[in-house]
């Protein structure tokens, strides 16, 4: 009995050595069909006047072009004689060029087509195309902010479109909605406002197409008495000197203490009493006290008529102070050395923890916020290397001849750092490595030398997935290449939470 074997060459463009193949074999002698061809994944049409678009086809048998929908699809060669083998294969082949064009889509809704590129009974490539319908839905830019007085009354959203659509109220039951609640074609909405005597309102209206899908959100804002300050809370930092706060009104208002906040003198109001739009400047001392600063504020109107009262939550973040360890020779001992082929001495004490080429240290350390790391002397010739590492991934940092040199080592993939160069005249550096939380119980890295920060990366599923907020690392410290270093103290700042 005959074997055949079937060979399927796709390639990106019709040049020698740029084909691809597939290869299947069934069970008995030798023929082989080597199909080529040049075409996109996907084809993105208008609706009318669509651009035709080619395709390049070559193959060793006779082939075919078809379309799942002949009846709006043209396609100009729908099938093609076979070529010389040879020829094809050192890509010498003239391939045939298929012209595609389709029909208008007269019909609202989007259409899909698909077009197989075969030979031999095998589909080289399946090509989607996607032509768009004719339906359109448009509410012109001044129609979806509006406003209305207080004495209330009607408001009209004009709206352009061939299709079924419908208005729904989904912010802001003050305004309902009088006709065009569902329409088709062009057509108004005419919304009613009653009378507003107390605070400004707002509310927004959600226009929907033919599929139920929001196409527009149309916001309606009612006079009324306005005082809004842009935060509601407000997070100063530790040694803030000022914090202005901005308000907008339309009367007047003032400033007043809530009945039972802090009464200490930490802060004040340089200008409680204001009239319309304002900046509320909030003038701090800073803040030496281990915890949380919080004061309520409430913000008042004045004049006459219906009274707004808002309040404000003042904070101030504590100044965090890192816990500093101070290197001695009991200190010392809290470092394991991890001795291999590569790291061979031990460290010593002289005013630190001296660690000359080639010794590595170890701990298991917080890295719950920053750890930074103060060498009171680097020789000349020394490698300076800190690391992380969690679950055989390794977050690497290494100062070295005036430059220094950050990477990752992971499962997923390394990641490379922008490196920086320093004044390596100077013989004393802190090395830094600060972790904070991001999505998905993860961490944001950043690596600091002498208090600046240089470079920083987000650990993830592809980079150090195996570092995660509160995980447990392994920090080693080391010296190699030659030289000597001394690490003099490391200090250790906790992460601060507004959450706490």
């Amino acid at each position: 009995m005959k074997k055949t074997v079937y060979i399927l060459c796709a390639a990106a463009a019709l040049l020698p050595g740029l084909w691809g193949c597939q290869r299947k074999a069934a069970t008995e002698a030798v023929d082989a069909v080597e199909l080529r061809y040049r075409a996109d994944d996907v084809y993105s049409l208008d609706a009318r006047g669509a651009k035709a678009f080619t395709i390049l086809v070559a193959s060793s048998k006779p082939w075919t072009v078809t379309s799942e929908h002949p009846d709006w699809c043209i396609i100009s060669d729908e099938e093609g004689a076979a070529v010389d083998p040879a020829t094809l294969h050192m890509g010498k082949a003239e391939p045939t060029t298929i012209r595609v064009q389709y029909y208008d889509n007269i019909g609202l809704d989007d259409r899909t087509d698909k077009i197989y590129i075969q030979s031999d009974g095998w589909t080289g490539k399946t090509i989607t195309v996607n032509q768009k319908g004719i339906a359109f839905l448009t509410v012109a830019e001044d129609q979806l902010d509006q406003r209305v007085e207080k004495a209330g009354g009607d408001i009209t959203v004009h709206v352009d479109s061939n299709q079924d659509w419908k208005a729904q109220v989904t912010a802001g039951d003050w305004l309902s909605i009088s006709s065009g609640a569902t329409g088709t074609g062009v057509g108004d909405i005419v919304l009613n406002a009653g009378v507003n005597d107390q605070e400004m309102r707002y509310s927004e209206v959600t226009i929907r197409d033919r599929h139920d899908v929001p196409r527009y959100l149309a916001k309606i804002t009612q006079d009324g008495v306005q005082l809004e300050p842009v935060e509601l809370e407000v997070r100063a930092a530790w040694n803030q000197q000022e914090y202005r706060l901005e308000v907008k009104s339309n009367t007047a208002w003032t400033v007043l203490r809530k009945e039972g906040s802090e009464l200490d003198a930490w802060y004040s109001i340089e200008q409680p009493d204001h009239s319309g739009d304002a900046v509320l400047r909030i003038a701090m001392e800073d803040n030496d006290t281990p915890r949380i600063r919080n004061s309520f504020l409430l913000l008042k109107t004045t004049g006459d008529g219906f009274s707004v009262v808002k309040e404000i939550w003042l904070r101030q973040a504590p100044q965090m102070v890192p816990e500093r360890t101070v290197m001695t020779e009991s200190n010392m001992a809290q470092w394991s050395v991890t001795q291999n082929d590569t790291y061979t001495a031990t460290p010593t004490f002289d005013g630190g923890m001296v660690l000359t080429a080639p010794t590595q240290v170890k701990q298991s350390l917080k890295t719950e916020g920053t750890l930074m790391f103060h060498w009171s002397h680097i020789g000349a010739g020394a490698r300076v290397r800190m690391w992380y590492e969690v679950s055989g991934q390794e977050i690497k940092y290494n100062l070295f001849g005036g430059k220094t040199d950050v990477s990752t080592n992971s499962a997923g993939g390394g990641l490379s750092g922008t490196n920086i160069t320093y004044d390596s005249a100077s013989t004393a550096h802190d090395m830094g490595i600060k972790t904070a939380p991001i999505e998905g119980g993860y961490c944001k890295v950043t690596f600091l030398l002498d208090g600046e920060e240089f470079f920083s990366f987000d650990s993830g599923p592809t980079v150090m997935s195996g570092l995660k907020w509160g995980e447990s690392v392994s920090v080693y410290l080391a010296v190699d290449t030659a030289d000597s270093a001394v690490l003099e103290w490391y200090e250790y700042t906790g992460p601060f939470s507004w959450d706490e």
